[in-house]
């Protein structure tokens, strides 16, 4: 079903309309939170608070231009109302995030290899700065180009232009010592394979 008629439907509070928006966004709403969070359980309640915002606001969502950028803000918006509430930051990794790197065979060597480089790449993005770390999330595990993650966070293009640089420069710098076999060109590919 195309979007925009489903938003109608929604809008006009035809039965299961919402419930097929919900099933269509769940996934995506989460994992944005998780950017934030960090935290499964505390992403749940957030994610319940999103679409109790979007059902309050149904009667407008047929005038909503781009109903990602829409959910994004609104989930930037709640996971902070969250965090100033609640005034505790967890550290939690980033392991649930799988990092997919290489997609051919792979000897036992090399497989262990990859995980052990995978496991070490989640634990230097999981202590990123907060802002370098949704940023980077954003462009490796959404796929946002520079000028849709500026426009979801309301933040300058350049701004994410270098908040990209320094994430990049951070796990170039923690993972050239442990692995310094790999190209800087290799290790680049691999940060966004998906």
């Amino acid at each position: 079903m195309e979007i925009k008629k489903l938003l109608t439907l929604v809008s006009e509070d035809k039965q299961g309309s919402f419930d097929l928006f919900f099933n269509l966004y769940y996934d995506q709403v989460f994992r944005f939170a998780f950017y934030y969070l960090k935290n499964r359980e505390i992403c749940r309640e957030v994610v319940t608070d999103v679409f109790f915002s979007v059902w309050q606001s149904r009667k407008r969502l047929s005038a909503i231009a781009n109903i990602e950028t829409y959910l994004y803000v609104v989930v930037r918006n709640e996971a902070t109302r969250y965090l100033s509430n609640k005034q505790k930051h967890s550290f939690v990794s980033i392991e649930d995030i799988p990092v997919q790197i290489g997609q051919e065979e792979e000897s036992p060597e090399q497989e262990l290899l990859t995980k052990e480089m995978e496991a070490f790449l989640s634990k230097v993005i999981s202590e990123l700065p907060e802002k370098c770390r949704v940023i980077f999330l954003m462009a490796r595990e959404e796929g946002l180009k520079t000028k849709e993650i500026a426009e979801i966070l309301s933040i300058q293009e350049s701004t994410v232009r270098v908040q990209m640089k320094i994430a990049i420069d951070k796990i170039v710098a923690s993972v050239k010592p442990h692995f310094p076999d790999l190209t800087l060109s290799v290790l680049l590919i691999n940060l966004f394979i998906r």
